[in-house]
């Protein structure tokens, strides 16, 4: 076993070792994982009732926040339910997190799943939204992170998901789906993914690191559990590569993490492709540590 994770302030910003890594910077007071409109407000703490009572649509779909009424994004599937799952481990509340879990998946790509195998970034029941189609109430655009949020979500959530329960196809298939658009779309020169992941000759569209970790642990993921054929490691192998790039070690001896957007509403086109683009923002050091487990777990 390697050392455990150790934290230490240095220069007023917090740092995190791991094995076989330098350190990466953090800024102070970093969020967790998640976009605009967390559940979860930065320095707060989650609802304290039980999750049968959280706010949700129609069919049941919880709302993204109380401050996003009627709304599901696909960031906050990856900000409740791996966590979901694991509280009904630990306390023994396992039948219903588990299903419930499940469900959300299921429902959240109900009103989000385009035919190519990705997802639009958001869906307003309420259809208020400026974003929202007059049809179908969900956002004009794929946006990369919200489905890499999403995907790993989606490879998380099996793991606790009986084989008995009716929405597992459902999540396998669905996971199935993404993996051949996240091959088809895959940048050759460089191995990661364009921040408007459909649009890769779009003029400004830019690879972006934080979703390019995220399929790349979807991926690599998928193939060991045998929900995709082991042709698929390829890709995880080259989006790992394509991530290894866009690290770089600073005069100060700390590891940097390039080109990762930073915490995003929902938009157009445009809005997406003008999103600032950050070096070591929080978004991008999780999703990398997260990747760079599943990757050095696959190879030794």
């Amino acid at each position: 076993m390697g050392r455990p994770l150790r934290r230490r302030e240095r220069q007023g910003e917090q740092q995190l070792q791991q094995p076989g890594l330098h350190a990466v910077r953090q800024p102070a007071g970093a969020a967790v994982p998640g976009d605009q409109g967390s559940p979860v407000p930065e320095g707060g703490r989650a609802d304290p009732d039980p999750p049968e009572h959280l706010p949700r649509t129609s069919d049941g779909g919880f709302w993204h926040a109380t401050s996003r009424e009627h709304q599901l994004w696909l960031d906050g599937t990856y900000m409740v339910l791996p966590f979901l799952e694991r509280y009904g481990a630990t306390f023994d509340d396992a039948t219903y997190a588990n299903a419930e879990a499940a469900k959300q998946l299921v429902t959240y790509g109900s009103h989000l799943a385009d035919p190519s195998g990705f997802f639009f970034h958001a869906y307003d029941e309420s259809g208020t939204q400026t974003w929202a189609d007059p049809a179908t109430h969900h956002s004009s655009e794929f946006w990369c992170r919200s489905i890499g949020w999403y995907s790993m979500a989606s490879v998380d959530v099996l793991d606790y998901t009986p084989r008995s329960d009716p929405n597992r196809a459902k999540i396998i298939k669905n996971v199935q789906n993404l993996a051949k658009a996240i091959r088809k779309y895959q940048d050759p020169a460089t191995g990661r993914w364009f921040q408007v992941p459909e649009k890769p000759t779009l003029s400004g569209n830019w690879t972006e690191t934080s979703c390019s970790a995220m399929f790349t642990y979807m991926v690599s993921k998928a193939v060991q559990k045998g929900y995709i054929d082991h042709s698929y490691q390829a890709v995880a192998d080259k989006g790992y590569k394509g991530v290894l790039a866009k690290v770089s070690l600073g005069s100060d001896g700390l590891t940097n993490i390039a080109d990762i957007c930073i915490g995003t509403n929902v938009g157009d086109t445009a809005f997406y492709l003008a999103r600032p683009r950050a070096t070591n923002d929080p978004h991008g050091l999780g999703a990398f540590l997260i990747m760079n487990e599943q990757m050095r777990g696959t190879h030794h």
